[in-house]
């Protein structure tokens, strides 16, 4: 079970420790890797320019973990600050995932979207003038897109017709936890 811990970190499965916020990459990389395997990720020069200087990540049953950082406070050494955790597949899941990821006792990609949003305003109202949880704690949900339906050639079927069926539940498609100090600088 991945454990979220605002304002901390993520607790890893396993006892395989704790990605904290702050920590260097190497010390991410290696409790991360005692789960699975670490692959760096690319940071574009854009993403330099708005303070990300490392990024990585692992997949984990079927999550991937992915984790960026940057400079900290007294820019020392870049240290990390987003955890994000999301649902592969393609289309996105239409059942719990295999791991439980938890944010304060829910688990978020165990129940289908609606449910979690609504048992997380109920455990967590957003503090007055903020729309979300977001704002207070650092945590982003990622909802999944509806399926796009393509239409093909003139004349022709769907290729992905609809016969019908009714819709598919929607579980969250990722959950992203922030360092709270670190939050405003990235969404401002």
């Amino acid at each position: 079970m991945f454990t979220l811990l605002p304002r901390v970190g993520v607790e890893l499965p396993h006892r395989a420790g704790l990605l904290r916020f702050g920590m260097t990459e190497r010390r991410a990389q290696w409790a991360i890797s005692t789960l699975a395997d670490v692959r760096e990720e690319w940071v574009c020069v854009r993403a330099r320019a708005t303070g990300v200087a490392l990024a990585f990540f692992a997949e984990y049953e079927d999550l991937t973990i992915s984790v960026r950082g940057g400079p900290a406070a007294d820019d020392r050494v870049p240290g990390l600050n987003e955890i994000r955790i999301a649902r592969r597949g393609d289309p996105l899941p239409t059942v719990p995932a295999a791991v439980p990821v938890v944010y304060d006792g829910i688990d978020l990609f165990g129940y289908p979207d609606s449910e979690v949003e609504e048992a997380l305003r109920a455990v967590r109202p957003p503090a007055a003038g903020e729309q979300t949880l977001a704002e207070e704690f650092g945590l982003t949900l990622g909802r999944p897109t509806a399926a796009v339906r393509s239409p093909g050639p003139a004349g022709r079927r769907p290729r992905h017709p609809d016969h019908g069926e009714p819709a598919a539940t929607r579980y969250l498609a990722s959950a992203t936890l922030t360092d709270p100090e670190r939050y405003p600088l990235m969404t401002g």
